[in-house]
């Protein structure tokens, strides 16, 4: 109890006389305003918006302001009063100035501005960035990577960097760009495709077709973690790289919620497969499939491409309102950029055959259905006759005999 009072003190002290303050408005944000009475229950605050009533807040909910409330800085630990409050406001103002990144010491705070920003990723961006001591140039996560990579030269021990953030915040892309500049910088080359940065960069697209889907907050959220390992040598190149993935969301394979998406390469395929391919794996619109036709069935197109996708293999829900529009993603391209990267890092064609068999097989999988078996007197199930079709193309899309597929299907397997 004494220390709760003390603490009441400590606050009751740090905001008497000041001329504005910052007040929580009960909703995640504050309102600045001046302090018209303070009372044992905490300040009574009237917003400079005069059209705004009082508010009476608890002492933990009011925060000193800065002076001047419209200047922005680079790092926030160079604000006279550094709370949630001030923090919140300064990274407001450069956000509205396309000043994405803020520093709070050594951690980089990036806001997803759901645009592209000139220039702000460029070869000449990069270069800027080499060899700069953090502070020196505006915040910017070119900046963290060089700081990594300087420290682990000096101090002779693997970096780590922490990439952390809520769906659709922008932790994708803040990767790649880590490792398109610590590549383009410290790599040996990386103009030929099959060069090891190359490689490197290239395993990110594959990543995401197969890990990443659209959600109702994001066109391209990973649906799984992962930890990349950048290997260099004693002179400081890089030299090889590892990638463990982890908590792959293993569900959605098989459900997901009207406005969302299965994984991209599902769609991906069915988009960018040539009629050949496409004959080849019996592939159809998505809402012929039941492990997509739930979800979202509209394929990614950019505007132009309208008519890439042949119209056999468009959804109902495509052809009334249209393809979903990202700057970023495009179905029908996106496949034949994975199908090259999975080429690059090494499989061979028949490889990829392998790979999008696979991917086949899985949804003719999902259309197979069972019913109660009558002649069964334990309550077995049976094939429903009507999945004969799908039972026999993922028997051949799997390499297998159809009655020992429709066995293991059927038969259940204890596990000790």
């Amino acid at each position: 109890m004494a220390g709760r009072t003390n603490r009441k003190v400590e606050k009751k002290r740090d905001i008497e006389g000041l001329d504005k303050v910052w007040v929580s408005d009960g909703a995640g944000g504050f309102v600045l305003g001046k302090i018209v009475e303070l009372s044992e229950e905490g300040p009574i605050v009237q917003p400079f918006d005069e059209s705004e009533k009082c508010i009476v807040a608890g002492y933990d909910s009011v925060h000193p302001a800065e002076d001047d409330d419209r200047k922005e800085v680079d790092d926030n630990c160079s604000l006279m009063y550094l709370n949630e409050a001030t923090l919140l406001n300064n990274v407001r103002l450069r956000y509205s100035k396309d000043k994405i990144y803020t520093y709070v010491a050594n951690i980089l705070i990036a806001i997803n501005p759901y645009f592209e920003i000139k220039n702000l990723y460029s070869p000449d961006t990069i270069k800027s960035y080499l060899g700069r001591s953090l502070g020196t140039q505006p915040p910017h996560v070119f900046a963290i990577a060089d700081k990594a990579f300087r420290d682990m030269k000096v101090l002779k021990q693997s970096q780590s960097i922490i990439v952390s953030g809520e769906s659709g915040a922008g932790k994708t892309e803040s990767t790649k760009y880590i490792l398109k500049y610590l590549c383009d910088n410290y790599g040996q080359s990386t103009k030929s495709a099959g060069s090891l940065e190359q490689k490197i960069l290239q395993a990110n697209p594959i990543l995401e077709s197969f890990g990443n889907a659209k959600t109702t907050r994001n066109n391209n959220s990973s649906r799984f973690g992962k930890f990349i390992e950048i290997h260099f040598d004693g002179k400081c190149s890089v030299v090889g790289g590892y990638i463990s993935h982890y908590l792959l969301e293993r569900a959605r394979v098989v459900s997901q919620s009207k406005a969302e998406r299965n994984y991209h390469i599902f769609y991906q395929l069915i988009a960018g497969a040539d009629k050949a391919l496409a004959e080849k794996l019996h592939l159809a619109s998505p809402d012929k499939f039941r492990y997509l036709a739930k979800g979202c069935t509209q394929f990614f197109v950019q505007k132009g491409k309208e008519t890439s996708v042949p119209s056999d293999r468009v959804s109902a829900d495509h052809k009334r309102g249209g393809p979903l529009k990202d700057t970023r993603m495009d179905d029908y391209s996106d496949f034949h950029t994975v199908d090259q990267d999975l080429g690059n890092i090494g499989l061979t064609q028949e490889d990829r055959l392998s790979v999008y068999t696979t991917i086949a097989a899985v949804l003719h999988l999902g259309n197979i259905t069972f019913e109660d078996n009558p002649e069964d007197n334990t309550g077995g199930c049976m094939i429903a006759p009507a999945s004969a079709n799908s039972l026999a193309i993922t028997a051949e899309l799997m390499g297998l005999e159809q009655e020992d597929l429709t066995g293991a299907l059927l038969s259940r397997v204890m596990q000790g």
